[in-house]
């Protein structure tokens, strides 16, 4: 043990003396302190995005010299997304972490900060182009887009066979159209169901829950075969829900809904069988891990693995006393 013990400081010394960082390139490490910024596409206020800053947060905490700026549009705006990442860039950070939201209007900004010396780490949303094309940015944490809307797709289809439904028709709310990731899990989930013969198709339900719920509630009364609805994200889904029961439709019977992230509200659907589920991509550990080894990387040169999944997993009914108070404590 003392000789473990010995191994360890001497460690913990080498490591306060020199960083290496790349192949071979040995600087000192830095004596102030160091700054990370933090710039997701938002809005901010979303209950899903307070859940990344509060990780990103928490894991700023636990280093004294590690200041995080977190920031991004009140509501989803890329223009305004767009000009708070170069606004970062222009701060000259020790460490950029970003939501890609777009490879292609974010490939000339990142790549310029990147070679004038500002590591940058991807979250949420990654570049899904082959590896020698991608901005080459540290690593990757988060979901896999297409593989989330696979999924939600997949579940549901399981789910209602279980219960002797024929799916008849489906329909997919995209809330952030032009948005990659956003556009790939519509992909995902569309390619599931055509594969099961299921018509599908993605609608542009706006940034706005009230006027989403409008536009599927629309889509319903056009489309009356339809009995599968992905609403979007939480918020989208709770207005979604509400406005299909005061329009009399039988959730969990003749319309079957399923989403992704997590809300009290829609733990609570779920629990009532108004919703099949809802995914969790675990977004506290894209603020947390990336800020994590954001940090480790600008000040001990350790070079992170490419890709962190952090998870496509199902919260169905018989989860939901378990994960309940993870989500209203704001982990989940």
């Amino acid at each position: 043990m003392r000789t473990w013990s010995r191994f360890l400081g001497a460690l913990v010394l080498a490591v306060g003396l020199v960083v290496l960082v790349g192949f071979g390139k040995v600087t000192p490490v830095q004596a102030e302190g160091y700054t990370v910024y933090v710039v997701v596409h938002g809005g901010i206020a979303h209950p899903f995005w307070k859940v990344v800053e509060k990780g990103a947060k928490d894991a700023a905490a636990l280093y004294p010299d590690l200041k995080v700026v977190y920031s991004g549009p009140d509501v989803y705006d890329f223009e305004k997304f767009m000009a708070l990442v170069e606004a970062a860039i222009a701060a000259k950070p020790n460490g950029l972490i970003a939501t890609i939201t777009s490879h292609t209007a974010m490939d000339e900004p990142l790549r310029k900060a990147i070679k004038s010396g500002i590591p940058v780490l991807a979250i949420n949303a990654p570049d899904p182009r082959p590896a020698a094309e991608k901005i080459p940015y540290l690593m990757y944490i988060g979901e896999d887009p297409y593989t989330m809307g696979a999924l939600v797709g997949r579940e549901m289809l399981k789910m209602m066979k279980a219960k002797g439904v024929e799916p008849k028709r489906a329909v997919y709310g995209n809330h952030h159209p032009g948005a990659f990731n956003i556009e790939q899990r519509a992909k995902g989930f569309i390619d599931t169901l055509k594969a099961a013969n299921v018509p599908a198709e993605s609608v542009d339900v706006t940034a706005d829950p009230v006027q989403g719920s409008e536009v599927l509630i629309a889509y319903l009364k056009a489309h009356p075969d339809t009995n599968m609805v992905q609403p979007a994200g939480t918020e989208h889904s709770e207005a979604f829900v509400a406005r299909a029961i005061d329009e009399k439709y039988n959730l969990g019977k003749d319309i079957f809904v399923a989403t992704i992230d997590l809300s009290p509200k829609v733990l609570d659907y779920v629990k009532e069988g108004k919703m099949l589920f809802t995914a969790d991509q675990q977004q506290y550990l894209q603020g947390y891990l990336g800020v994590v080894n954001m940090y480790l990387y600008v000040k001990y040169g350790f070079v992170p693995p490419p890709l962190i999944s952090t998870g496509e997993a199902t919260a169905t009914a018989d989860l939901v006393p378990l994960i309940k108070d993870l989500v209203e404590k704001g982990y989940k």
